[in-house]
């Protein structure tokens, strides 16, 4: 299979088609106005890959990652003939996207527009297309000999950012083409700004997004990208494909979130649950807001149920929160949630904690609020009660619980008497 022709030859081809006659032309918006594009006839053979293509930018990054390649892989030599057998696995692997198979699609349908080269002769649009037809000249030559010839308009010379206006634009053309995903999109605005010094003013005027919009995809990045590097998956993104979400609310939570140590906590227990989604817990993305508004109550919980280290002696009528005071302690629990011995119980721990200040709120909420509490705390203790096997449970701490609990029924009886 020839992807690409050598540039001496290809260029050739292209300097000779600009005298040759065509009835066909399409217009296209071009450097910002309406321009009427002659439409050729060239060997599949022909084009190159644009290797800088926003489609494949996170796919890219991934090979890079797993193969230890230089940053520059992909944009060091554009005529190479062992990126471009790459890029063509790339886009091999991107012809089914979101239920649309390109390579299906056209087994039974001919080229329906024409693919656009720059000057040199590399695809600016079409490249999964150009992908999908040698393809099928693979496997049937005979059969698919439509594909031998192919359609091509070729643009003037330009630089690299009416290139990406245009790009952007026939995105949102709607047929067979495919919609960026989400980690592609980002990928790409972050190699603009970062590899080709694109202002976040050039990135908003070519992608028609809002500065606000395009600061929060790269955010969620960063996000992922953490995300991913705390699991020893550099740059893996199909991983996380599908938790689009789940990022979003770990971005937005970690924002109401001042105290540094507490926002580590809460990411580490919200990476621990896209490690491994509890089903129990309901959906990622409406669980995670609930991790960051109960934490406190989620660490303290924690901290009773998994040791972490020494613990110091403390009055029994101090605050539970006391346990906040020790930094140490705070410090460790990142490591202690993400050791895989204690997933299971921390899946538990957060699934009751949440499940009990809901109803903590929603009992606060009601004029019987306090009567709610005491039948509940009865009701507990009379199963307490009923599950205490003298041979068999734990009593160390049992005492000094109800020593409290003591205390507290006389405090509330009393208040209840002065009220």
């Amino acid at each position: 299979m020839i992807l690409g022709w050598p540039f001496p030859k290809r260029k050739m081809l292209l300097e000779e088609l600009k005298s040759a006659t065509t009835q066909d032309n399409i217009r296209i918006s071009f450097q910002g106005s309406i321009q009427r594009f002659w439409v050729y006839r060239v060997p599949v053979g022909m084009p190159k890959y644009r290797l800088s293509n926003g489609r494949t930018q996170a796919s890219q990054e991934a090979y890079i990652s797993k193969h230890d390649e230089d940053a520059d892989f992909f944009e060091r030599d554009l005529e190479s003939n062992k990126v471009h057998e790459i890029q063509h696995a790339i886009l091999k692997e991107l012809l089914l996207n979101k239920g649309k198979n390109l390579g299906q699609y056209f087994k039974d349908q001919d080229q329906n527009e024409p693919l656009i080269l720059d000057s040199n002769g590399f695809v600016v649009n079409g490249n999964r297309r150009l992908c999908a037809f040698r393809e099928l000249l693979k496997q049937n030559p005979q059969k698919y000999e439509r594909f031998n010839y192919i359609e091509v308009v070729i643009l003037p010379p330009c630089d690299e950012k009416d290139i990406d206006e245009l790009e952007a634009q026939l995105q949102i053309i709607e047929d067979v083409k495919a919609d960026y995903d989400w980690i592609s999109q980002a990928c790409m605005l972050r190699s603009k700004q970062k590899r080709h010094n694109y202002s976040y003013d050039d990135l908003s005027r070519i992608y028609q997004m809002s500065l606000k919009e395009i600061n929060k995809e790269l955010d969620i990045l960063s996000h992922v990208d953490s995300y991913l590097e705390s699991r020893n998956k550099p740059k893996e993104y199909p991983v996380v494909v599908n938790y689009r979400y789940a990022f979003e609310k770990i971005r937005e939570s970690r924002k109401k979130i001042n105290d540094e140590t507490k926002k580590e906590i809460f990411t580490t227990l919200a990476y621990s649950m896209i490690d491994s989604p509890d089903e129990s817990t309901g959906r990622l993305y409406e669980f995670i807001p609930n991790i960051q508004e109960y934490l406190d109550s989620i660490i303290e919980k924690i901290l009773e149920e998994i040791p972490v280290g020494n613990e110091k002696e403390k009055d029994d009528d101090e605050d539970l929160l006391f346990l906040f005071d020790d930094e140490d302690e705070l410090e460790d629990l990142p490591v202690i949630i993400s050791k895989p011995e204690n997933q299971a119980n921390i899946y538990e721990i957060l699934r009751d904690v949440v499940e009990a200040e809901k109803v903590r709120k929603r009992e606060s909420n009601s004029k019987k609020a306090t009567l709610y509490k005491v039948q509940k705390a009865n009701t507990m203790l009379k199963e307490a009660l009923l599950n205490y096997d003298a041979k068999k449970s734990v009593s160390e701490g049992i005492t000094e619980q109800l020593e409290q609990i003591g205390e507290t029924v006389n405090k509330l009886r009393e208040t209840i008497k002065n009220g």
